[in-house]
């Protein structure tokens, strides 16, 4: 580098700058200086590469203001709120703490119009975003000048703009329950669901379900995905569902209790099915899998410090995905037999 500064006539700073495309250089000498490395096969060292790329993200760390998490209250689903959401701030928090962020929420139906969102974000020096998940899948388009902004989405509700995400391993947690349920014993495997937490799950969780049915070698199990307007099912459709199709265990968020406890007294006991959740825990679950909400927090804010680091913000022209594997918890023990 010391070389291609002497012979462009310029600093060594001004050379690095324009092989990393910073911005701060201008379009004629960023252009002149990496013409001038590829003449001379000048090629980087990677392990200096990383240790800049550490030294300037704990700098950029310690120089950025906030860290600002966008999301809704869950009033109404108390089970999630409870666990996933708790689990999730939780891990966001104590990695943006570690990293030398201060770390904050917003509701956003505090703020329905742009105008007031924008402006308390830049008033409190936000520089970086993490989308929490909404209560219903939404378009957010409108809602910022996201180029103002480094993003990263930590929910698949987010419908637009396309943001780099990390989630759940959704279709893999699945496959994972219906492999385990299957190992205890469990041979008609069902889901019940909401159309709207389907469409949140951008259809996953009913995808592992569908190959569980067609080669997972159990009994198949036609799921059933409810309409009924919100993340809650239909108390009496569920009690005919089960009562049709006779499942062993079924694969259900139940975020209103109560719409299991009817289905409960209309089912014979002998035929009541084993309750497993995609978010453990959860009360009436007697097994399921753990999202790993904390590890997720963790990994999100670890991609949002390095895009602060870099200057990236806006909307990506190619959005990266990350997905981390849940955790099977096995609650209770191998399947009964049904009479």
């Amino acid at each position: 580098m010391r070389s291609l500064a002497a012979e462009a006539g310029v600093s060594v700073a001004t050379v690095s700058l324009a092989l990393r495309g910073s911005g701060e250089v201008s379009p004629a000498t960023q252009a002149r200086i990496q013409r001038l490395a590829a003449e001379r096969g000048y090629r980087p060292d990677p392990h200096v590469s990383k240790l800049m790329n550490h030294l300037r993200s704990r700098a950029s760390a310690r120089a950025t203001a906030n860290i600002c998490g966008l999301g809704q209250p869950w009033h109404d689903v108390p089970a999630r709120n409870d666990y996933y959401i708790a689990g999730l701030l939780a891990g966001l928090r104590a990695s943006a703490e570690a990293l030398g962020y201060s770390f904050s929420t917003l509701n956003l139906d505090d703020y329905p119009e742009k105008a007031p969102l924008q402006r308390a974000l830049v008033n409190r020096g936000v520089e970086g975003l993490l989308i929490l998940p909404m209560r219903k899948s939404a378009d957010l388009s409108a809602r910022l000048d996201w180029e103002l902004f480094s993003t990263v989405s930590v929910t698949t509700t987010v419908l637009a703009p396309g943001f780099h995400r990390v989630t759940p391993n959704q279709f893999d947690n699945m496959i994972r329950a219906c492999r385990e349920l299957t190992v205890l014993g469990y041979r008609r495997i069902g889901l019940a669901m909401s159309k709207d937490w389907d469409v949140r799950a951008n259809h996953r969780w009913a995808a592992g379900v569908a190959w569980q049915n067609q080669f997972g070698g159990t009994e198949s199990v036609v799921p059933l995905i409810d309409e009924t307007p919100g993340p809650n099912l239909d108390a009496d459709r569920l009690t005919a569902w089960l009562i049709r199709e006779r499942p062993d265990a079924i694969i259900i968020e139940a975020l209103n209790y109560s719409v299991l406890d009817r289905a409960r007294k209309a089912v014979p006991t002998r035929h009541w099915p084993k309750i497993v959740t995609m978010n453990w825990p959860n009360p009436p679950a007697e097994f399921g899998i753990d999202q790993r909400p904390e590890r997720i927090g963790t990994v999100a804010v670890e991609m949002l410090s390095s895009m602060l680091a870099r200057g990236e913000k806006g909307v990506p022209d190619l959005a990266n995905l990350i997905m981390v594997d849940g955790k099977w918890v096995d609650g209770t023990g191998p399947a009964p037999a049904l009479v």
